[in-house]
Formats: structure tokens, C-alpha cells, sequence
């Protein structure tokens, strides 16, 4: 058995320090109602009685939203990181582990949003041109992306497993909800959360789903 581990190892890459950022950033801000009126708010709120008027409102609202996102994106720096050396050290632990570094989260400083790109692709990739080396295929994804190439080995005769993930236990849970997914794969396997729990393997999260 082989795993191939396909994880995002890179960020979209942001100098908040250059100046040009910046403008680009309150040009953003200055067009996104949403978000200036909510910091608008929150400046006006915090500077009441000042006698700042509204010009300066404005800057010192762009001022709070900056400093907030700079903030949020240095903490998404840090998990990368900390995601970076967890693979190193995985691959150092194990010789059927391969961890494929293709992944990059593309970034919206605005509105504080990751979006994964490059997973999707290489593992249609690998699905396909891996044939030879494999009879059953386990996929975990979160989503139905995998689904073109899960029917295209399909076709030349593998076999595709879905692993679904289920927050809580399996006591006392109704019927699941069949995805387009698990209803291309050959087999699910459903992993609960309270077991992970009870092994010691993840810790409980929050939310209504994994993934």
C-alpha cells in the first residue's frame, strides 16, 4: 500500500508593508460597501465625540480593517508553516507516506477567505497516469471535484473507495445523505468523530460537518 497525501504547501504571497498593497487594498475597501460600511461603524463607535470628521473616519476606518486583516493573514502564515514541518515529519516517520506539495491557498485579504487551488487537478492527474500501479483507489476529498476521474479508472477496471467523515457517533444518527461522491464510489467507509476522539487521534471540533 502507497499513500499519497496531495496538501497545500503554499499562500498567495502579500507585502502589506509596500506601499502599493496598501492603496490597492483601500481602493478594494473604498468599493466593497459590505465591509466599509461595518468598519465605518465600528470607527465611528470608537471615535465618537472626537470631532474627527468624516474624511478622517474613513482613513482611520481602512486604518482598523487593515491592521485586522494583516493580523488574520500572519495567522494563516503561521499555520502554514506549522503545516509544513507536520509533512516533513511525517514523511521522515514513514516510507509509504508521499506527501505531493501541489496545493496553494489563494487569498482574499478583504474578506479574510482561503481558497484551495492545484489539489483537484493533480489528483485527477495522478489518478489516471498511477493506473498501473494500483487496483483500488481510497479517495478523501471534501468535496465532488474527484468524481470525472473516479468514473474514468472506473471505466478501466478499478476500484474506488470514498472515505466520509461524520461529526459525533454513529449511535443514534439517521440515514446519511448519499452524495454524488459516494455514489460514484465502488464502497464508503464512514469514520465518526467520537472514535477519532476515543483513539486519540483528533480532538473534538466544532461545526456540522469535517472537511
Amino acid at each position: 500500500m502507497r499513500v499519497y497525501w496531495y496538501v497545500v504547501d503554499s499562500i498567495d504571497e502579500w507585502d502589506l508593508s509596500n506601499p502599493r498593497t496598501r492603496q490597492y487594498l483601500g481602493e478594494r475597501f473604498s468599493d466593497d460597501r459590505e465591509i466599509r460600511a461595518r468598519w465605518m461603524a465600528e470607527a465611528s463607535r470608537q471615535f465618537a465625540g472626537t470631532g474627527a470628521d468624516q474624511g478622517r473616519i474613513e482613513q482611520i476606518a481602512f486604518d482598523m480593517c487593515f491592521d485586522d486583516f494583516a493580523r488574520w493573514y500572519d495567522k494563516k502564515l503561521t499555520i502554514l508553516a506549522g503545516m509544513n514541518r507536520f509533512y516533513h515529519a511525517v514523511e521522515a516517520a514513514s516510507d509509504f507516506i508521499e506527501v505531493c506539495r501541489c496545493g496553494r491557498w489563494k487569498v482574499d485579504l478583504l474578506h479574510k477567505t482561503l481558497t484551495e487551488k492545484g489539489l483537484d487537478v493533480w489528483l485527477a492527474t495522478d489518478m489516471m497516469g498511477l493506473q498501473p500501479n494500483y487496483d483500488t483507489a481510497l479517495i478523501i476529498a471534501p468535496d465532488s471535484d474527484p468524481i470525472p476521474s473516479i468514473d474514468y479508472v472506473k471505466g478501466r477496471g478499478k476500484q474506488v473507495g470514498v472515505f466520509d467523515f461524520q461529526r459525533g457517533a454513529a449511535e443514534g444518527r439517521g440515514r446519511a445523505f448519499a452524495s454524488q461522491l459516494k455514489l460514484s464510489a465502488d464502497f464508503v467507509t464512514t469514520v465518526f468523530e467520537s472514535d477519532l476522539v476515543r483513539l486519540g487521534i483528533a480532538t473534538k471540533g466544532e461545526g456540522e460537518d469535517f472537511g
